[in-house]
């Protein structure tokens, strides 16, 4: 059978296409191949470095350490401003460093003073300065020269005088509680309150801690009475007598202790000390029988005076004793000058 040409080259226009298409589904279905083989490859370089990733977690883990750090838990003591004030803390005493770490109830910004006194006089630029922070916490110092030993006086103070006009409006009606006391301001001729610690330690350059301890005191019936009574008792304490009063005294009245030697004119066997809250008092002088100029010695006195005259009484010496001591009363009553003041002798056996 014979195809006409036209017929014949619609046939081979046909297979020609045919053959076109099959050829396009092998490449793409080789593209498509290509295209999975990559998408695999890429899958698995991700876990690849997924994993190597883990395996570089896991390697610094294992080489960390841990850190140091504190979280600040401080806070304000709940009663924080209130008038019966307190202190807490702990003293270190370090080379010629006296250091000291606490906390009180006192409002944030009160200024606070460590100061330092020998029995033997003022030590000059032993004390130190600070205020309290928003927590009640404070950290003060003070210090004594290198080459000192011997009894020191430490006291931790707040002056409500002595502060920023609203703190010192604040407490202007009192200070209260164990720590309490009073002063004089001669400037302001005014009696103020305040709060302190006192501690009176052997300071030998050796390494030393004590704690704030809130005092006790055991307040007579009749202090500030016009009718003086001292009760004094002595112990011996290093290179000094120690002598122990009590009394009714106002608080803050000042005394003074001189020894009196028998054949001798002396000086320097003295000391002083203000009277506590209770009327007692605790003064030191130096031991005559430890002195090497002082022979044969048997016995000697030491004379209490109380003169509410002396420049270093108050107000409220004056107040409950009269300016010259006029309304004084009581067996311990001496004439002095144009007014009055207390005397009282002990007597000491030398050992």
């Amino acid at each position: 059978m014979k195809m006409n040409g036209k017929r014949l080259l619609i046939v081979i226009l046909t297979a020609f296409i045919f053959a076109l298409a099959a050829c396009g589904d092998t490449k793409d279905e080789e593209k498509t191949a290509k295209e999975s083989e990559k998408t695999e490859e890429a899958l698995g370089d991700n876990t690849e470095q997924e994993n190597q990733t883990e395996g570089e977690v896991v390697e610094e883990e294992e080489e960390s350490e841990d850190v140091s750090f504190e979280v600040d838990d401080s806070t304000a003591p709940e009663d924080q401003g209130d008038l019966a004030v307190w202190f807490e803390g702990d003293f270190k005493v370090e080379g010629n460093k006296i250091l000291l770490s606490g906390k009180t109830n006192l409002l944030p910004e009160s200024q606070l003073a460590l100061n330092t006194d020998s029995v033997d006089g003022i030590i000059i630029g032993g004390n130190g300065f600070g205020k309290v922070e928003g927590t009640g916490d404070f950290e003060l110092e003070a210090g004594v020269p290198d080459d000192f030993k011997g009894v020191l006086h430490i006291e931790l103070s707040f002056e409500s005088g002595n502060q920023a006009e609203e703190i010192t409006e604040h407490y202007s009606e009192g200070i209260t509680g164990n720590f309490a006391r009073v002063y004089y301001d001669s400037y302001e001729d005014e009696v103020l309150s305040k709060a302190t610690f006192h501690k009176t330690i052997v300071f030998d350059g050796e390494e030393q801690t004590f704690a704030i301890e809130a005092p006790e005191w055991n307040i007579p019936d009749d202090l500030g009475d016009a009718n003086v009574w001292i009760n004094p008792s002595v112990e011996k304490f290093e290179d000094y007598v120690v002598i122990n009063i009590e009394s009714n005294l106002v608080e803050e009245t000042f005394i003074r202790a001189t020894g009196s030697i028998p054949n001798y004119i002396t000086t320097g066997f003295n000391g002083t000390a203000y009277t506590n809250p209770d009327g007692s008092a605790t003064i030191y002088i130096k031991d005559p029988e430890k002195d090497d100029r002082i022979k044969d010695l048997e016995k000697y006195d030491i004379k209490l005076e109380v003169d509410p005259a002396d420049g270093n009484n108050g107000k409220q010496v004056k107040e409950a004793y009269g300016e010259m001591g006029d309304k004084l009363l009581g067996d311990l009553v001496v004439e002095q000058g144009e007014g009055k003041a207390i005397n009282q002798k002990i007597t000491i056996t030398a050992e």
